[in-house]
């Protein structure tokens, strides 16, 4: 072999050995990491509004009524009803429609003696004024009307 030739493809090698070596540690990203941190901050407890702000009534004769007659519990939970469907299929249509728009939505199932209803619903959610933003949005993107109703 020509000793030219011999000294062309030693440095070629060489060339390329720093190549592999070098090259990768450039292009790693150690300067984007050093740069930008990957902290992630978790709150330690979640935050949640206290069940005596569910509990309190708005209305001022509402309490004085209970006074007079104590409740057993004005908990109550809410769902936003958005169709009823005598076919499960059909209300299945709408509950895929709206899970993947992101809406937490369920078919609750209502059975009589002589039919089964089907309904799709939002929710549940403590507050009610909440679902009825919600029913408002839906209008708005979704053109469904719904009606905010008692869960179960």
């Amino acid at each position: 072999m020509d000793r030219k030739l011999r000294k062309r493809i030693i440095g070629a090698v060489i060339l390329g050995a720093f190549m592999v070596i070098l090259v990768p540690e450039w292009l790693d990203g150690a300067g984007h990491k050093s740069r930008y941190s990957n902290e992630v901050r978790i709150p330690e407890k979640p935050e949640f509004k206290p069940i005596s702000d569910y509990m309190e009534s708005r209305d001022s004769s509402t309490t004085i009524n209970k006074r007079i007659k104590p409740e057993e519990s004005s908990i109550h939970a809410w769902a936003l009803q958005l169709g009823s469907f005598s076919h499960e299929k059909n209300a299945e249509v709408l509950r895929d429609k709206l899970r993947a728009k992101g809406y937490a939505s369920y078919v609750d199932v209502l059975k009589k003696p002589d039919s089964t209803t089907y309904r799709v619903r939002i929710g549940p959610e403590l507050d009610k004024m909440q679902l009825k933003k919600l029913k408002t949005e839906l209008f708005k993107t979704e053109k469904i009307n719904g009606m905010v109703v008692q869960h179960p």
